[in-house]
């Protein structure tokens, strides 16, 4: 799993076991929360299988959605940035296994192995990048191009081919699309409603496919 992981990727075989021997398996249930906002950074993980959202808490008590975590991808917070606190919570989507790495083992890592801390300066700013991708939409963009979006973002990331279309192997619900859009539970439901019968989407209790993905680039794009 670990050399599978973008972070690693420029690692051999002997280097990955060094990595390895440092890291632990953490189990969570769907769920279960992983790390909260404000807490003191003490450990980054790797999802090794499952699904992770992460969140950041409103002073009005909601939650938006930043990002949704999947195999390979790396969540937490890097001391050695300067990040010594946790900004966002996250929350298991699904049962899940994550390999976590202790700060100070996760800084020795890229003391030791400059290919890491270069991997991980990229993931950040890949992270930055989606970030303000999202403030724009989320500030501006209608309804129908920012849930056409992110249906596609998860798609690319959580998607596998199921009945001529893309399923999202993820569980989602409505009030977890409204959050990542920053809409109303019921207008994101009327939108997909509507986008169903049109043909551009199936769905049913938490799951949605795909149907026609060119009609949601068109969305997303327009």
């Amino acid at each position: 799993m670990l050399a599978r992981v973008p972070l690693f990727a420029d690692l051999d075989v002997h280097d990955i076991a060094q990595v390895d021997r440092r890291c632990q398996a953490h189990a969570f249930e769907a769920g279960a929360v992983v790390y909260h906002a404000g807490a003191s950074a003490t450990r980054m993980y790797v999802v090794a299988t499952g699904a992770v959202k992460a969140v950041r808490p409103a002073l009005d008590g909601r939650e938006t959605i930043l990002d949704l975590c999947a195999p390979g991808d790396f969540l937490g917070a890097v001391p050695a940035l300067g990040e010594d606190v946790y900004s966002d919570t996250a929350w298991a989507v699904s049962a899940s296994c994550l390999l976590g790495l202790e700060a100070h083992d996760f800084d020795a890592i890229m003391e030791r192995f400059p290919a890491v801390a270069r991997a991980t300066l990229r993931g950040v700013s890949r992270r930055l990048s989606q970030a303000q991708q999202a403030v724009h939409l989320l500030a501006g963009a209608p309804l129908e191009q920012r849930l056409a979006a992110m249906l596609l973002l998860i798609a690319d990331k959580m998607g596998r081919p199921w009945d001529g279309g893309t399923l999202l192997d993820v569980p989602l619900t409505r009030e977890d699309l409204a959050s990542m859009t920053g809409a109303a539970p019921e207008s994101v439901s009327r939108l997909l409603s509507g986008w169903r019968r049109e043909g551009l989407i199936d769905s049913g209790r938490r799951w949605i496919a795909v149907r026609d993905p060119k009609a949601l680039h068109s969305l997303r794009d327009a």
